[in-house]
């Protein structure tokens, strides 16, 4: 009752946790008969140790189950394979077809029988430099309340010992996207942004800098600069006021620049986006700085007083005035995802 008050779909809700009870017991079922050892684990009992004893890792949920097992992945050896448990309500987009989801015994014979391919996808390595640095991380949903501090922080840090460095290499690679802004969504971020060896900074305000691999360039990347019917409609009459252009030519031309928005997602640069750049005559756009571009590392220094760098839209750290962080992808840092056949 609580749930429907408050505006939740409570069936879709239970529809979706049953379904994936029912494609977890498929899976321990297979298990057992192929006599494998297994470990379930679940949100409320995440443990870095149980990443580092398996030799695979197998989600199973949507995309947001997918991104949280992968930011537990830190090097390019162990591989990842992920289910769509409810595909009647999620894309599942980094997960395998639909139609495994119901074939579960035949997952563990193609694995077993080598019939896979594998795709390297890249990840968004993050260094962070300037003074604490080493503050607690949040949640991106929720930013009081810590996101598992006996799994992210180390030693340390939960000490809070003293003459900690400068220079702080975030333990978590992004598969979708870093996101930098302020936390309150209202203020404006100011940002000093600098593209790869560029020797001077370009100071951008903005809502907020989005930066992707190419696995989430069909993700956040893309719906921020995907096109609308409604935007392209208006940009073809003022070019052609007498233009008579059909819906279908319409969606065809959006279709069209947004399926171009895609980017491989084994490609090794990043492409960035910034949000809602301010633009006036007295605040003009930096000069040949473009909204969205790819580089291969990318440099951004706060002028924030409340915001926070986030990875894959859910850890989160502090990220205010005269922190630097460096954003780029390294071979070593990509997540070994295994994929089936459509």
């Amino acid at each position: 009752m609580k749930l429907q008050e408050r505006g939740s779909d409570y069936e879709l809700m239970m529809a979706s946790h049953i379904a994936t009870i029912a494609v977890k017991d498929e899976v321990i079922k297979y298990l057992k008969k192929m006599n494998i050892e297994y470990r379930v684990i679940n949100r409320a009992n995440l443990d870095i140790a149980n990443f580092d004893w398996a030799d695979l890792v197998l989600p199973i949920g949507g995309d947001g189950t997918f991104l949280l097992a992968s930011n537990l992945i830190f090097d390019s050896k162990k591989p990842i394979i992920g289910i769509n448990s409810f595909p009647e309500r999620s894309e599942g987009f980094l997960l395998l077809p639909p139609k495994y989801t119901k074939r579960i015994p035949e997952i563990f014979e193609m694995l077993k029988a080598g019939h896979y391919n594998v795709l390297m996808r890249r990840r968004i390595r993050t260094t962070i430099i300037g003074d604490d640095i080493w503050n607690p991380p949040f949640h991106a949903h929720e930013k009081g309340r810590v996101t598992g501090c006996e799994k992210f922080y180390t030693e340390d840090v939960k000490k809070g010992a003293p003459n900690l460095p400068k220079e702080r290499r975030l333990p978590w690679l992004a598969l979708n996207e870093v996101f930098i802004a302020e936390i309150l969504s209202a203020r404006t971020s100011a940002l000093l942004i600098k593209v790869d060896d560029e020797p001077d900074y370009r100071l951008v305000k903005s809502s907020g800098i989005c930066v992707s691999t190419g696995t989430g360039s069909t993700s956040w990347y893309k719906s921020i600069n995907s096109v609308n019917p409604q935007i392209v409609h208006e940009i073809l009459n003022l070019v052609n006021k007498k233009g008579q252009f059909s819906n279908e030519e319409i969606d065809k031309i959006c279709s069209t620049f947004n399926e171009s928005l895609q980017v491989n997602a084994d490609e090794l640069k990043i492409c960035y986006s910034i949000r809602d750049m301010i633009v006036t005559n007295i605040w003009p756009v930096p000069k040949t700085m473009q909204t969205r571009g790819f580089c291969n590392k990318l440099i951004v220094r706060s002028q924030c007083y409340d915001a926070g760098l986030v990875v894959d839209g859910g850890i989160a750290v502090p990220f205010n005035f005269g922190t630097t962080a460096v954003l780029e992808t390294h071979p070593e840092d990509s997540l070994r995802s295994f994929t089936l056949p459509a």
